[in-house]
């Protein structure tokens, strides 16, 4: 998987060789899960390297979380090297007290994944809102200040029709009090 050419976008080992990254983990689990494994679950697939000794590298700091497409995900072993096939055969499933520890571990694992990615689109959602928010109040100040300028040229006309001594000054009087 990490050899392979055609999803180098999607994973690929770092720049020194001692850890794999993949990226938007949304395409990886679409595109490349369901050719190497039974599922298309980016958090199945992490339990399962968390078994076999796998540790996520790169932690991201809390409050800068991405989308599940743009987030960065960084995992090591100290035997899975680049170019190292010869140390394949040592990486071995962890060894579990118990099956329902080894199950509730994958399980809390795979929760805090899917969290990270409802927050991640909590946090977007809310951004989404803010602008539309900020939006809104632009609209209404505009909306206000069109508002004043009419009330302004109303005044204007209506002190200019009774500096005329319209007839019309009359029945606008009764539409002015009829409005408030």
């Amino acid at each position: 998987m990490v050899v392979d050419k055609q999803y180098q976008h999607l994973i690929a080992w770092n720049y020194t060789g001692s850890s794999f990254i993949v990226c938007n983990i949304m395409e990886f689990s679409r595109d490349v899960l369901p050719k190497h494994f039974k599922h298309n679950n980016f958090s199945s697939f992490v339990r399962q390297l968390n078994m076999y000794g796998f540790h996520k590298v790169n932690k991201s700091p809390r409050g800068h979380r991405t989308l599940a497409e743009n987030q960065i995900w960084e995992f090591s072993h100290p035997k899975f090297l680049r170019g190292r096939p010869d140390l394949l055969d040592d990486i071995k499933r962890k060894a579990m007290e118990s099956e329902t520890l080894r199950r509730e571990t994958g399980d809390l694992h795979a929760h805090l994944a899917m969290m990270q990615v409802a927050q991640n689109e909590l946090i977007q959602q809310i951004r989404q809102l803010q602008e539309n928010f900020a939006e809104v109040m632009r609209d209404l100040a505009d909306t206000k200040r069109k508002q004043n300028l009419q009330q302004h040229w109303m005044k204007g006309m209506w002190e200019f029709m009774q500096s005329q001594g319209s007839t019309a000054t009359r029945e606008f009087m009764v539409y002015d009090i009829e409005c408030q």
